[in-house]
């Protein structure tokens, strides 16, 4: 064989290897676009709520995408609160660790916020996510990349990482509740110093957490109520206000052992509190002029 061929064999096989590194860098490349562009909260809303445990207080980050602003708002540790779940009164720099000792995680923090301040929100992280806000580049790297505890996808926290650093310091506002008129100063249950809800939360916090594409709808709802629970309908209809629907009429049914069922033809809409409140979907259309019928059942009130 001449030198010649056996160079053009030499030089075929070279190319053939590289084909296939670039073939398998290539594939390797995409299988990470596939896992880390997944997400599991930011593509459902035009805004997502997201609630941090930090040691001394909870933080709840408003990361709104149609006004390209993010909003902080700061909680004091010793409020305090019901806890979600029929679990008691706690003060909220407690809540972290008990949704850990009952095997629910952040998820029993998100659900306290949701039902004591009427502030829906359903995303849960620890403190490490702080770096979404504070803390410069590095912090940032370690919210979006290294592993804590959250319910956010990686996907999730990617587009939060790259929203963040589109928001000028212009479009970032700080709420703290301990300087507001809602919550007050007082001796607690156990004769420590702390905070209770006196009012109602005002509207220009409450809007912060509409979701737009909900009041763009205009939707009306209505609540039928199998909880046996007096008073949980109502409470239930606050969030739904709060979320941007309208609440037009609440059925109160014999007490019946479910959990919740969202009854809508727009399936869009239907997804919004199926994913919001953990509730079964079903096409069944209902009598009355509803957009949305929400039925609650005895086990949702176990974890309302």
């Amino acid at each position: 064989m001449s030198a010649r061929r056996k160079k053009r064999r030499k030089s075929g096989k070279t190319n053939n290897n590289l084909a296939k590194k670039v073939f398998v860098l290539l594939f390797a490349f995409a299988f990470f676009l596939l896992i880390t562009l997944r997400t599991r909260l930011w593509d459902a809303t035009t805004k997502l709520a997201l609630v941090v445990n930090r040691q001394d207080a909870v933080l709840v980050y408003i990361f709104d995408k149609g006004l390209e602003e993010i909003t902080t708002i700061t909680i004091p540790n010793s409020t305090q609160v019901e806890v979600s779940r029929q679990l008691g009164t706690w003060q909220l720099g407690s809540v972290w660790k008990l949704g850990q000792n009952e095997d629910l995680g952040g998820k029993l923090l998100a659900e306290t916020i949701t039902r004591h301040f009427k502030l829906p929100v359903f995303a849960w992280a620890d403190g490490q996510a702080e770096g979404f806000i504070k803390g410069g580049p590095f912090s940032l790297v370690k919210a979006v990349i290294f592993p804590y505890q959250t319910n956010l996808l990686i996907g999730d926290r990617l587009k939060i990482g790259i929203f963040s650093l589109r928001v000028s310091e212009f479009a970032r506002d700080e709420i703290d509740f301990s300087k507001s008129s809602f919550i007050k100063k007082t001796t607690l249950v156990g004769g420590e110093e702390g905070y209770v809800l006196s009012g109602k939360i005002p509207t220009k916090i409450t809007s912060l957490f509409s979701d737009p594409q909900i009041l763009e709808k205009q939707a009306k709802v209505a609540i039928v109520d199998a909880t046996g629970s007096y008073g949980l309908a109502e409470e239930f209809g606050q969030l739904v206000e709060v979320m941007g629907a309208k609440v037009v009429a609440i059925k109160d049914r014999e007490e019946e052992d479910f959990d919740c069922q969202v009854y809508s033809e727009d399936k869009k809409l239907s997804e919004k509190f199926t994913d919001a409140f953990d509730c079964e979907s079903n096409v069944e259309v209902e009598e009355g002029n509803f957009d949305l019928v929400i039925k609650l059942g005895k086990k949702f009130w176990r974890r309302f």
